[in-house]
């Protein structure tokens, strides 16, 4: 959130398709960062449980962080063959590098403290998904047919 001339302004909740152009302007920037979490919000309870607590922090999010919800089912063709071990997945990329790729629980203090946590490139486990590389692909969208 920021606060000009005492108004807070919140900021919108990005979508990968509709967004696109703003999503790569900001990671393109050296300070951009990308929070995703993965999610199927019609069967994952976990998932269901973490939506709008993710929502909510998004609208709270720095200038230089995208964040961004992908669900399996509607994002499908952009994350392409990609599918996680389990789900909810939490993806943090700092400098174009996933430093963070965890299962979270469910709960909103786990995506909490996983999203405000100080983040290592020591700390990934796990194949990286390549989301950052897609979404600063300059034609990613159009390429998608979106």
């Amino acid at each position: 959130m920021e606060d000009v001339n005492n108004m807070l302004i919140r900021r919108p909740v990005f979508d990968p398709w509709n967004d696109a152009a703003e999503i790569g302007r900001i990671l393109a920037r050296p300070s951009g960062q990308l929070i995703v979490v993965l999610g199927a919000e019609a069967w994952c309870e976990k998932c269901q449980s973490l939506k709008s607590s993710f929502e909510e922090l998004a609208l709270q999010a720095p200038t230089h962080v995208v964040m961004l919800w992908l669900d399996l089912e509607e994002h499908a063709e952009f994350l392409g063959d990609y599918i996680p071990d389990s789900l909810p997945e939490l993806c943090i990329y700092q400098r174009g590098m996933l430093v963070t790729k965890a299962l979270l629980d469910g709960t909103e203090q786990s995506l909490h403290e996983a999203v405000t946590a100080t983040h290592d490139a020591k700390s990934l486990v796990g194949d990286d998904p390549k989301i950052f590389e897609r979404l600063v692909r300059q034609d990613w969208a159009q390429s998608s047919g979106v």
